[in-house]
């Protein structure tokens, strides 16, 4: 694509239209967007009863140690009363995790790009990522989930753009860098079991690496291990994590977690390769590969940057080892297959291995291939690997939904519906409410409504929330 850059505008700007594409519908969700009854409630009502501190130690005694989630939850907009909120964090969202995609893109191709060519790879990791997500509300509606697993994502693209940056420093002692780069993993582990492995996973191979390649871990490296340490420490000897698994007779089963995840880790890997724009944003992405690896070392290997001088068999084995483990992890806690918003993690872990494993293989290949001697009708291959990759996107589980909510009024008629709720619960006098089911459930937004049973636990955090004695979800009539 070098000899020709007004291909590489055109590639940039048809990736960029679509975030376009993509962002306005999701914009346009999140006016219609309301707390929901699963968790959103019962965070705001220990937050408003016992206070913001107290409360986190409640539930890190009591349900689980994700210290970092538990300071955010408990946050959310119910604890002042401010529904707008709701409209209005899926947006700030947004505008982070795009941040955090460029910063990352922008610290990769520090050496070769303008800002064109990095917002073109930013564009295009969110489009491969965003316009596959096996959860919309879990990851960008639901404050819950998106305190856990949408917010450590942007969080773990921030990290890795910091260390990229530091590395170009020489990654040494610079308080700056290490403040920043601490903080962001402590945070990034006090999400989830998921997030934590991941940063582990990540941390291990630079602490390999380094003992592999100089014999020694850098200073800052075990600065960092040590706070992922304590981290850990913090996260996994909470007393809630106890009460939270030990009610499953299925967790903790190694030989069924090694089966099942590997039963599941081989279509899964499939899926995202066939299924997905993936692939040929991937193959979009190789000739970037190739002038990033020249632009350290020509055919000298020995110039690279040290996490571009693993070897690819090395680096697909870390990637593979990394995702399996991601997987397991649902089926050692609870002995199921992982529910969407962790498969969310999963797909962004999987597909930034799958772009770091194919540039070690440029860095592998480049000496031994002299792919600049050869003839390539780049220009043809660019546009069918664009029209694919967006093609692709375009029937992909997401657009379809989240357009489809928007324009056919699901959504609008879900935020008429709820609001009508708010003013039945606001009335004065009567201490138990029956609340009308919703006549439609838009999907890219909505997780999970109230039960008939006003025991059920979100019955009784709504009851609690508005000063009821009991609420009920009222029988559809037949």
């Amino acid at each position: 694509m070098r000899e020709s850059m007004p291909l590489v505008r055109v590639i940039t700007g048809a990736l960029l239209a679509f975030v376009g594409v993509l962002v306005v519908p999701l914009i346009a969700l999140a006016t219609f967007n309301h707390p929901s009854p699963t968790d959103d409630y019962c965070f705001a009502n220990t937050a408003m009863k016992y206070g913001f501190w107290e409360a986190q130690q409640l539930y890190y005694d009591g349900w689980t140690g994700r210290f970092f989630h538990n300071f955010i939850v408990h946050t959310n907009p119910l604890v002042i009363g401010w529904y707008g909120g709701y409209k209005v964090y899926p947006v700030i969202f947004l505008a982070i995790l795009l941040a955090s995609f460029y910063a990352l893109s922008s610290q990769w191709l520090y050496r070769i790009a303008g800002v064109g060519v990095k917002s073109a790879l930013a564009a295009g990791l969110f489009i491969g990522f965003m316009a596959t997500l096996a959860s919309i509300p879990e990851y960008l509606y639901w404050y819950t989930g998106l305190a856990s697993y949408g917010l450590s994502s942007a969080l773990f693209l921030l990290l890795l753009a910091t260390m990229l940056a530091h590395q170009r420093q020489g990654f040494g002692l610079q308080p700056g860098y290490l403040v920043a780069e601490s903080l962001l993993v402590a945070a990034i582990i006090g999400s989830s079991e998921m997030t934590m492995v991941l940063m582990l996973s990540v941390l291990g191979l630079i602490a390999f690496v380094d003992l592999l390649l100089r014999r020694q871990i850098a200073v800052p490296t075990l600065i960092l291990l040590a706070v992922a340490g304590l981290s850990c420490y913090f996260l996994m000897k909470a007393p809630g994590n106890a009460i939270r698994l030990g009610g499953n007779p299925n967790s903790s089963n190694i030989p069924l977690t090694l089966v099942s995840s590997l039963r599941y880790a081989g279509p899964y890997a499939l899926q995202q390769i066939v299924r997905t724009p993936w692939l040929p944003l991937s193959l979009l992405y190789l000739p970037f590969a190739w002038q990033l690896i020249n632009s350290y070392s020509g055919s000298q290997l020995n110039k690279l940057p040290a996490y571009l001088r693993v070897h690819p068999l090395l680096g697909m084995l870390h990637g593979f080892a990394t995702v399996l483990a991601l997987i397991s992890l649902h089926f050692y806690g609870v002995g199921i297959p992982p529910i969407p918003r962790l498969i969310n993690v999963v797909n962004l872990t999987f597909w930034l291995s799958w772009m770091y494993n194919l540039t070690l293989w440029v860095a592998f290949l480049r000496p031994r291939l002299q792919l600049d001697q050869w003839q390539i009708n780049t220009r043809l291959l660019a546009y069918v690997l664009l029209v694919w990759a967006l093609a692709s996107a375009v029937v992909g589980p997401v657009i379809p939904v989240v357009y489809g909510d928007w324009l056919s009024g699901r959504a609008a008629q879900y935020d008429h519906e709820m609001e009508q709720r708010y003013a039945q619960l606001a009335r004065p006098g009567n201490q138990i409410s029956s609340i009308a089911p919703l006549s439609n459930y838009p999907v890219s937004l909505f997780l999970e409504d109230i039960h008939s049973d006003p025991k059920y636990l979100w019955n009784r955090c709504w009851a609690d929330y508005f000063h009821k004695k009991a609420i009920i979800l009222a029988e559809t009539p037949k």
